[in-house]
């Protein structure tokens, strides 16, 4: 990168082995009906909830999301800021403010997320953090791969002070592109207050026998990013995710739950994240090049 100091930025592309063992894995019923929870606060859509149930491994089904819960959040002001979330009655297990409660999350503001269930009570903590503005961002050859796929590049100045985590997330077409495999996250260890130029935050890789169907970055696609600040639980928490979607290729991570930030009352694991964080988005891009357009010589 020009200029700066490289950001260790973590994007995963997994390589499959082609082994041709089959292993018989012996499935038991140890943790069965856990509880999980994906929950998120920010300053733009305030606080969301989904609350389910968790299934046998060989199960392909949706989560069953759990209806009933007494559901608060609630920040570390004095006094104390809650708002009690109520189910979308349209969306099981999903809950939110009432549509008279305006509750955006607050930088600087510590929240406490508490559930109420089946005579339970899950509780998680999460800082929400300021976040760096992101001054662009561009669609261009690949920095990776002997640029034979698109790129999608951030720039704009970190924040000063050691101790900021970012996740970036990619919208193309207003849809965002959710895939462990594709998730970008990093920390300011070695970058603390530098303009990052031509940060590559997604990487359209794609197979070439499947090159129409594989391939995310589109002519006349739009594209927009949403710089995110979170909390060093939360960036470890999806740096497992990372190293957990990549199990089964020849350097994966041994298969495991990985630890939440929601504590039980019963003492037992909580599946998922409650994560606050701040959003900075980016400008709308429009791809009105193809690569090869893109690599032709001026």
């Amino acid at each position: 990168m020009k200029n700066t100091i490289y950001l260790l930025l973590i994007l995963i592309s997994v390589i499959m082995s082609s082994c041709q063992d089959v292993i018989n894995v012996k499935l038991n019923n140890e943790d069965l009906n856990l509880y999980g929870v994906e929950a998120s606060i920010t300053p733009q859509d305030g606080p969301e909830v989904f609350l389910y149930q968790t299934m046998q491994v060989n199960m392909d089904e949706a989560y069953p999301g759990i209806s009933g819960a007494v559901v608060t959040i609630s920040d570390n002001s004095t006094p104390v800021n809650q708002a009690i979330l109520t189910e979308d009655p349209g969306n099981k297990g999903h809950y939110r403010p009432t549509e008279n409660i305006v509750y955006p999350g607050i930088p600087g503001k510590e929240y406490t997320l508490t559930i109420k269930v089946n005579g339970l009570t899950l509780q998680a903590k999460d800082q929400l953090s300021k976040v760096a503005t992101i001054d662009s961002i561009q669609v261009e050859p690949s920095l990776r791969g002997d640029k034979r796929f698109l790129g999608v590049f951030t720039y704009g100045k970190e924040t000063p002070g050691i101790g900021n985590y970012y996740k970036w997330d990619v919208y193309v077409n207003d849809t965002l592109l959710h895939d462990a495999r594709r998730m970008a996250i990093a920390s300011d260890e070695f970058v603390d207050g530098n303009y990052i130029t031509k940060l590559e935050v997604f990487t359209d890789f794609y197979e070439k026998s499947k090159e129409a169907k594989d391939r995310k970055l589109k002519l006349n696609d739009t594209v927009i990013v949403n710089q995110t600040s979170i909390s060093k639980f939360a960036y470890n928490f999806y740096f497992q995710v990372i190293n957990q979607s990549s199990t089964g290729s020849l350097f994966s991570v041994p298969p495991a739950n990985i630890r939440s930030n929601f504590t039980s009352s019963d003492g037992k694991p909580v599946l998922g994240l409650f994560v606050a964080r701040d959003v900075s988005t980016s400008n709308k891009v429009i791809i009105t090049k193809t690569l090869v357009d893109q690599l032709a010589p001026l």
